[in-house]
């Protein structure tokens, strides 16, 4: 399936947040469980703006929906990545050391893209080209 919409990209983020796994049981306040609850929350509140700004605007362009579904992508990863550091048979700190360097790169790239669909959103149309 392509995705070459506004709706489209919500759609996209409305899944990811939908599919992060709960965090296990275990210390409250831990990084992952922190990490978690924030790519569900930017995924829902950016994939409902994103869907309501298609019911207002239509498509859009990829210029306006791109960052939208790259967002997504990075949620993705991070959740998966998520998994990958709490799920495994022999423990290497090296390798968790590793994915957790690339979840904390993820995260600040995810920062990045829901501080700019936030200011897209609250523009309104005014970024169209």
């Amino acid at each position: 399936m392509m995705n070459e919409s506004m709706d489209d990209a919500g759609c996209c983020l409305l899944s990811v947040a939908w599919n992060v796994v709960p965090p296990a049981e275990g210390q409250p306040g831990s990084r992952r469980g922190d990490l978690r609850r924030t790519v569900v929350a930017v995924c829902r509140t950016a994939g409902h703006g994103a869907r309501d700004w298609a019911a207002r605007y239509g498509a859009g362009t990829e210029t306006e929906y791109r960052p939208f579904l790259q967002l997504a992508d990075v949620a993705y990863e991070i959740a998966t990545l998520l998994l990958l550091v709490e799920d495994f048979l022999v423990p290497d700190l090296e390798r968790e050391h590793r994915r957790w360097a690339e979840i904390e790169e993820l995260a600040s790239r995810m920062t990045e893209l829901a501080e700019w669909t936030a200011a897209f959103l609250l523009s309104g149309a005014s970024l169209r080209l």
